[in-house]
């Protein structure tokens, strides 16, 4: 799931090499042998969550004897490169994994089919995390169902809270109590270079943080019907512009942080909070961390709100009816109350179903906390087909630059929403 954040690059500079292609779905027969309907899996769970994937795929294999699974697991960036070639030539995945933010991208290439079908098949909605759902959606339609949600959270050093005089069972539930936290956990050292950071705040090739402080004071990047704009919105500017003094102001972070240098300064020790995912629990826990884990503070709206990851489960623009009733068996299969509680507790992921109670994870305190924050875990751009260059090429390198200059937040916002303006007009 951690490679995911890299994987939208990726995804972008395979699809703008590959859109030549008149692409469209699998093979159009049904998949049949001696009655047995085979089902092709792509997917890019090459992580710590592989063996849990492979080991509900073999079970549900072996619980009946009319559908087969055929999994191919790759590198998310590999997974990307070969899909569309794949569909041009007739010989993409019957059902291919892939992060929620590539939906509409795929979606809309025409690539894919919607899976409501799935909804009246056997497969219960109203027990799945309504967030997750929503995330695989494009254009009014669900284009995917989840098989992974992840939660960010906020990890926090309960060893530097005490040594700081802060309770270590009493997180920050606030900006104003994370911000004055972070002050107090913030060491300077010669040169006025902090010895100890009181967050470690990635801005490139990371988990986004900023797009859920602009959520929680009414902002964001584009409106959920991808009609609007938000970036140069009141709400917004608020968020970056606080932020963004309090790191070049106080210090709290070191400017410019990529993902994987904020996760190495909290593994240190040398930053006491950061949001990420429950991927980052074991390197952590190796590291001897002694961590809590609470939702994101609250902004200026006092919502609970915070990013969710999503993998979505996607179905062939060609999958027969034949398959789609597969694939409403095997997802049903999945999203089991004995399988998603097997798949929590061997991989630290919250469940994705409201049929797992509580006292079936107490075994994993740390997923009962992610768990607790998954119906307010939003999608980065449900819908749009445009976010990888807006990500890449608009929102980031903002973002780097009001940091290194917080007074210029509303110009750059500003410029930043124009260019993102033309991208949606033009469809890129």
């Amino acid at each position: 799931m951690a490679s995911q954040r890299r994987g939208l690059i990726a995804a972008a500079v395979a699809l703008s090499s590959a859109l030549v292609l008149a692409a469209c779905g699998s093979g159009d027969d049904d998949g049949s042998s001696g009655g047995k309907v085979e089902l092709s899996f792509w997917n890019g769970l090459t992580g710590p969550d592989r063996p849990a994937v492979t080991h509900l795929v073999d079970q549900f294999n072996k619980s009946q004897s009319k559908i087969h699974i055929s999994m191919s697991v790759m590198p998310w960036d590999v997974l990307y490169q070969k899909l569309l070639p794949a569909y041009g030539a007739h010989k993409g995945p019957d059902i291919v994994g892939m992060d929620s933010n590539q939906i509409p991208v795929y979606a809309s290439k025409g690539v894919l089919q919607p899976v409501d079908p799935l909804f009246d098949k056997g497969v219960q909605k109203s027990t799945l995390v309504a967030p997750a759902v929503a995330a695989g959606r494009y254009d009014g339609k669900t284009y995917g169902v989840p098989i992974e949600n992840t939660p960010v959270v906020l990890y926090y050093n309960k060893k530097l809270f005490k040594a700081a005089g802060l309770d270590p069972n009493s997180p920050p539930t606030t900006w104003a109590q994370w911000s004055a936290d972070a002050k107090k956990l913030t060491i300077g050292g010669g040169g006025g270079k902090p010895t100890q950071y009181g967050i470690a705040f990635g801005v490139h090739d990371t988990i986004e943080v900023m797009p859920i402080l602009m959520w929680q004071a009414g902002g964001g990047i584009v409106s959920d019907d991808g009609k609007s704009v938000l970036l140069d919105n009141a709400g917004s500017k608020q968020a970056v512009s606080y932020w963004s003094n309090l790191i070049a102001t106080d210090h709290v972070s070191p400017l410019g942080l990529s993902g994987a240098d904020a996760d190495k300064l909290f593994q240190a020790g040398k930053a006491a909070m950061q949001v990420n995912g429950p991927w980052a629990t074991t390197g952590y826990k190796q590291a001897g961390i002694d961590y809590g884990l609470a939702g994101v503070p609250t902004g200026p709206n006092g919502k609970q709100i915070t990013l969710g990851n999503t993998t979505s489960l996607a179905a062939g623009a060609s999958l027969s009816s034949t398959k789609m009733q597969a694939l409403a068996t095997f997802y049903s299969y999945w999203i089991r109350k004995d399988s998603q509680t097997y798949f929590a507790l061997h991989t630290g992921f919250p469940p994705l179903t409201t049929t797992v109670p509580t006292s079936a994870l107490q075994s994993n305190p740390d997923v009962i906390a992610f768990a607790k924050q998954s119906a307010t875990a939003r999608g980065l751009a449900p819908g749009q087909p445009s976010f990888a260059s807006i990500q890449n090429e608009v929102f980031d390198p903002t973002l780097q630059k009001i940091m290194n200059d917080p007074g210029s937040a509303d110009g750059q916002l500003g410029s930043a929403a124009t260019q993102v303006k033309n991208l949606l007009a033009t469809g890129r």
